[in-house]
């Protein structure tokens, strides 16, 4: 069953990355210029069927949604099997992956994908159920990335942690009534962070078989911060420690 992706950017990353994905493209033929006739012209070169419309009405596509002019018609999205991500990370030298406990809101995980990607992270982990995947959505808020980052769906996210912790990652949580502070942690080595939900954070079997809780420090009156931004500033403090200070703070 076909799937849709719409917007300039998540098509275009879609067309460079995995091509031999999209099964056609439709493209508003008013204002056919800039990036949008870039969309055109790359998957011409790809040799990918396209409709350039002129009364642009894709089917399967909210009458919200900002298209930009521009939808793609994918083959279903392939998640990865754990042991699968596992594989690929073998050769890397200090991997980072994303684990996300139950977030529902497909704009915070297209968010946390799009800043997963951009800062060096290698994979990311979503539960199977009660909990978002990829959807139209999500690919737009990712702005393209999630097809630059394998992503695994798995059926226990407990059980996953305690996987990647066995072969050799140390997996950390973000908590907001942590006592360990973000940024005095060593996030150096194979690592693996955990954010939870937008509502309750960490379910409780999540949060006991992470290896330790850390906290963002905060000096405002609100006592948390949403979870694509706290998922972000963390991301950022590993990467920073790793490629901009180049010394760990703990």
């Amino acid at each position: 069953m076909a799937e849709v992706v719409w917007g300039i950017n998540p098509v275009l990353e879609l067309l460079r990355s995995q091509p031999d994905r999209v099964e056609e493209i439709w493209i508003a033929a008013e204002g056919l210029r800039g990036r949008r006739a870039r969309v055109l012209e790359l998957a011409r070169k790809l040799e990918i069927p396209v409709r350039v419309v002129k009364r642009f009405a894709p089917p399967k596509v909210p009458r919200e949604a900002s298209t930009q002019g521009v939808v793609a018609y994918i083959r279903e999205f392939e998640y990865l099997d754990l042991e699968s991500l596992l594989e690929r990370l073998s050769s890397e030298k200090e991997p980072v992956v994303l684990f996300l406990d139950e977030l529902t809101d497909p704009q915070n995980v297209g968010s946390l994908i799009r800043s997963a990607e951009a800062l060096g992270a290698k994979g990311v982990v979503l539960p199977r159920h009660r909990a978002c995947g990829v959807t139209p959505t999500v690919v737009k808020a990712s702005a393209g990335a999630v097809f630059h980052l394998p992503v695994a769906r798995v059926t226990n996210l407990r059980r996953a942690i305690l996987r990647l912790r066995e072969a050799g990652f140390r997996v950390l949580g973000l908590e907001a009534r942590a006592e360990r502070p973000l940024f005095e942690a060593d996030l150096s080595g194979p690592l693996g962070l955990v954010v939870g939900s937008e509502g309750r954070g960490l379910r409780a079997g999540v949060r006991e078989a992470c290896d330790g809780l850390l906290s963002i420090p905060l000096s405002g009156r609100v006592e948390s911060l949403n979870a694509a931004v706290a998922g972000a500033l963390a991301l950022y403090e590993v990467f920073r420690q790793r490629h901009v200070s180049g010394l760990s703070s703990g």
